[in-house]
């Protein structure tokens, strides 16, 4: 007599127990294979931008040292010259004159001016409408305002007036 509770086992087919283990093992490699890839293409990016960044900096500071050096020279220069008694900063016409020298031999720098806490003060440089070299001042010789004193023609030594 045949039991008709039991049922027969069903059994997977050989083709599915070899082929699907297979395909999800290249799967697993091909899907670590490429995230290993994608992490270690982001760190050569990051690695990249960061050296770049590092070598813009760098020459941005040394750009900013060479450019600001030229000011501090003349800071330092028309210092000494206070310290020796070479400037008076109460006599603008001589620093103006001073001033403009400068300018023609330090030809990177746009103007150069020293104020008084008095409000008084004395520059010279380059116009911002036709690149002409001025000497202005302002003073209460001036009535207080600023004067234009001299439009400098190239070549010519100012005659303060």
């Amino acid at each position: 007599m045949i039991n008709s509770s039991i049922k027969p086992k069903k059994t997977l087919p050989l083709q599915f127990v070899l082929v699907v283990p297979f395909v999800l093992q290249i799967f697993a490699a091909v899907g670590l294979v490429g995230y290993l890839s994608f992490i270690n293409g982001q760190k050569a990016v990051n690695d990249l931008a960061n050296q770049l960044q590092r070598e813009v900096s760098s020459r941005i500071d040394q750009h900013l040292d060479n450019y600001l050096a030229i000011p501090k020279q003349i800071n330092e220069l028309n210092a000494d010259a206070v310290l020796t008694g070479k400037l008076n900063l109460r006599d603008l016409k001589a620093s103006g004159r001073l001033f403009w020298k400068q300018i023609t031999v330090f030809k990177s720098v746009g103007y150069i001016f020293y104020a008084l806490p008095s409000g008084e003060y004395i520059d010279a440089g380059y116009t911002a409408i036709d690149d002409s070299l001025v000497i202005e001042e302002k003073s209460h010789a001036r009535g207080g305002r600023l004067t234009l004193i001299q439009l400098i023609v190239w070549g010519t030594e100012p005659g303060l007036s």
